[in-house]
């Protein structure tokens, strides 16, 4: 049985955190259909299928995990991001989903005058564009003739800041920072809300899922730490490499930073110290 301290973290969680998020969109195709159809202003958007924790295919250096992916009937792609911290929904941020989403999506030896348009969606708990409204479309234009450049990349940021509910967006943008399922105002947020947060069944899996979570974050951070240690120690055994050369006096410091790899201000700083 769940600890009381596990059960308040799940009761205080919310759509637009990434915990539920994964939760109330995993295997949850109608309401992605929902809320693009609610951003996006499509009633007749029909959504074929969805992932969430979706991997990407390696892309350069960095590997990324799209939060929803989707691909509607007309084989457009859809990467929907939820963002509490401001610096998660940067334009490079954003940029760098627009051109991986290309990438997963795009088969090879295709006709790329023929390829679906994208969609990148942040859902942010901010207004990070700082306009005071509901969503902001991004698109490409032609900056000397002010048109439209139509590549069919499109990026989309809604502000989860916005309060005004008189709107389906509005609504919509209500439900995602809110905690209660009797309190939201979009039927099909709060049904997946109530089965997770007011029945025995759904609150049991929302405090395994945190349980589980908490302890993949620990690992992670032990991980992380042995990893640091490592490399502090590497640089440890090269710093005392480097006194030890210094001391003998064989080499110029030129010639001691050449060798080592390092600025030669650290070998000068490193000898002044032993004087």
């Amino acid at each position: 049985m769940a600890s009381e301290e596990v059960k308040k973290i799940v009761m205080g969680l919310r759509p637009i955190d990434d915990d539920f998020m994964k939760v109330i969109f995993q295997d949850n195709t109608p309401l992605v259909e929902y809320v693009l159809r609610v951003i996006l202003g499509k009633d007749d958007l029909t959504v074929r299928s969805s992932e969430t924790q979706k991997d990407s295919m390696h892309f350069g250096s960095r590997q990324l995990i799209f939060d929803i992916f989707a691909t509607d009937s007309l084989g457009q792609n859809y990467n929907i991001e939820v963002q509490w911290a401001d610096s998660g929904a940067s334009p490079k941020r954003a940029h760098y989903h627009s051109a991986a989403l290309d990438i997963n999506t795009v088969p090879a030896g295709a006709d790329l005058n023929n390829v679906a348009d994208s969609y990148v969606i942040f859902i942010t708990e901010n207004d990070v564009l700082k306009g005071n409204k509901a969503t902001y479309h991004i698109e490409r234009v032609v900056s000397e003739m002010n048109e439209p450049f139509g590549d069919g990349a499109h990026i989309i940021y809604v502000n989860g800041a916005y309060q005004d509910v008189e709107s389906s967006i509005g609504k919509l943008i209500h439900d995602f920072v809110c905690r209660n399922a009797n309190d939201m105002l979009c039927a099909p947020m709060a049904d997946v809300t109530y089965k997770y947060k007011n029945t025995h069944e759904g609150v049991d899996y929302m405090c395994k899922a945190v349980e589980e979570y908490g302890m993949k974050q620990r690992n992670e951070g032990i991980k992380e730490g042995i990893k640091e240690g490592i490399r502090e120690g590497i640089r440890e055994g090269i710093i005392k490499s480097i006194m030890k050369m210094i001391k003998q006096g064989k080499l110029s410091y030129d010639e001691i930073a050449e060798g080592f790899d390092v600025p030669i201000d650290e070998v000068r700083k490193l000898a002044a110290q032993m004087t």
